[in-house]
């Protein structure tokens, strides 16, 4: 009885998966479209996610690095595969609720930074109510609310325990570097030419910036790899000295800069002296936005249109650079300026989230316009926090704010908690990672992304799933 009963159970998955496959096999014949053959598919994965939702979280980490952004119709686009994982992901994480209650008992979480994680919705659905674009913000909320429920919470349900997170940070680790070979080869190919940056990354990329953004990101991966297993380090050093070749040769700045920040983060937590390095970071950003913008300072740094435009030749982009007359600085700028002209009489809840490249043009000067204001791509801001204060107000900004303090405090606050090695050094990795990710989007727009959004989301849920420190 027992043998048969067992038999039955391993039928019955196999039946339902057959039926789905019958099913859709008919609708693609009767409505001409083969989309319904996925029917099979996605109830076999729909049968695994159910018994051991983890397969389908580690799935969703190895497509991170080789998603590619997609335009499905003329206004609706998407990044696939990882964005309907994570779509799949957050159903499954409500039907494990539902079906399998008692696997979320006795699982803890860190009160604060939940509590800054859910002021911060809160206030994107509130400012999304009182949007000048509706519904392009509640798009941006639903969208929120799926990487908040795949990276965050399945990253805090599915990694249990220290095999958990070492197969996560595997599954990531090899994964990026297969992706950053690929585009290695590419660009070998096109002869690590400059100005082929940005052809090389295609189509896993949107462009070499989100491209840098993610390999500084997760060279924290190998690197700690390095310090907790001195006997894997001959085969290490290979695979972090190609990391470090992928870094240079995404030519971006920001990725650069960034990876200095890294490091001094981590000296600076092991010396105890972090909450002094941020302190100077902010008054630094303060000071120089109030120098700007005092008396219309930032006049004077105008560009000439003739000669601000993009340089093909590395070393002289990076002369542009400091010489403030290479073209990305300068339409940032002309970003910026419209993004602090656009806060009269709106700092209390913004335009809206979601809503900063249909409202922005009014507002910019046209002293400091480039060749590339037109934004043919659709880009905003190019600061998240500036992007935030425009679209969600002061309280938004404010909210955010509060949840990146939370977040360095929890990961500084278990590093010297831990007696582990491991456990110091995954809060070690967080704490630079973040650090890398405030730098990054003080120059870009990255959060909302599949590729550093990912990794931010997955931060917070490392950091969601161990205990505070007592």
């Amino acid at each position: 009885m027992d043998r048969n009963a067992h038999i039955s159970a391993l039928l019955t998955p196999n039946i339902l998966i057959l039926l789905a496959m019958m099913a859709g096999t008919v609708a693609a014949v009767v409505s001409h479209s083969m989309i319904f053959l996925a029917a099979g598919p996605v109830a076999l994965v729909a049968w695994i996610g159910l018994q051991d939702i983890r397969r389908i979280y580690f799935l969703l980490l190895a497509t991170i690095p080789f998603s590619a952004e997609i335009d499905l119709t003329a206004s609706l686009g998407s990044d696939l595969p990882d964005e309907p994982l994570m779509w799949f992901m957050t159903v499954l994480m409500a039907l494990h609720f539902l079906l399998y209650r008692d696997r979320f008992q006795g699982r803890r979480m860190d009160a604060a930074i939940l509590l800054s994680l859910l002021f911060h919705l809160v206030w994107i659905a509130f400012s999304s109510l009182l949007s000048k674009h509706v519904l392009l913000s509640f798009k941006f909320l639903a969208a929120k609310l799926w990487y908040v429920t795949a990276f965050v919470l399945g990253t805090w349900y599915c990694l249990r325990d220290r095999r958990d997170v070492l197969r996560a940070l595997k599954v990531l680790g090899i994964s990026m570097f297969c992706s950053l070979c690929f585009v290695l080869m590419k660009h070998a190919w096109l002869g690590f030419a400059f100005d082929s940056a940005n052809r090389s990354v295609e189509p896993l990329y949107r462009n070499h910036v989100n491209y840098g953004a993610l390999v500084v990101t997760t060279l924290v991966i190998p690197v700690g790899a390095w310090f907790l297993h001195p006997s894997q380090r001959r085969w290490l050093r290979w695979v972090i000295a190609i990391w470090l070749m992928a870094l240079f040769f995404t030519y971006s700045r920001g990725a650069w800069v960034a990876a200095l920040i890294g490091v001094m983060s981590v000296v600076a937590l092991r010396r105890r002296i972090f909450h002094w390095l941020a302190a100077a970071a902010v008054a630094m950003v303060v000071g120089a936005a109030i120098y700007f913008l005092q008396d219309d300072r930032y006049l004077e740094y105008s560009p000439n249109y003739e000669r601000t435009i993009w340089h093909s030749d590395l070393g002289q982009h990076m002369q542009a650079t400091y010489k403030m007359t290479d073209i990305s600085s300068m339409e940032r700028f002309y970003r910026w300026i419209a993004a602090v002209r656009m806060l009269e009489g709106n700092t209390l809840y913004g335009y809206g989230p979601n809503s900063f490249y249909h409202e922005y043009r009014p507002f910019t000067v046209r002293s400091f316009q480039t060749y590339v204001s037109d934004n043919p791509e659709r880009s905003t801001v190019h600061n998240y926090f500036l992007l935030i204060l425009v679209e969600q107000g002061i309280p938004g900004l404010l909210v955010f704010c509060l949840l990146l303090y939370v977040l360095l405090s929890a990961a500084h606050r278990q590093y010297h908690a831990a007696d582990d090695p491991f456990d110091r050094a995954i809060a070690a990795g967080i704490l630079a990672v973040l650090s890398m990710i405030i730098i990054l989007n003080m120059l870009s727009d990255l959060i909302e992304t599949d590729k550093v959004g990912s990794i931010f989301f997955i931060c917070i849920g490392l950091l969601l799933r161990r205990k505070p420190a007592h």
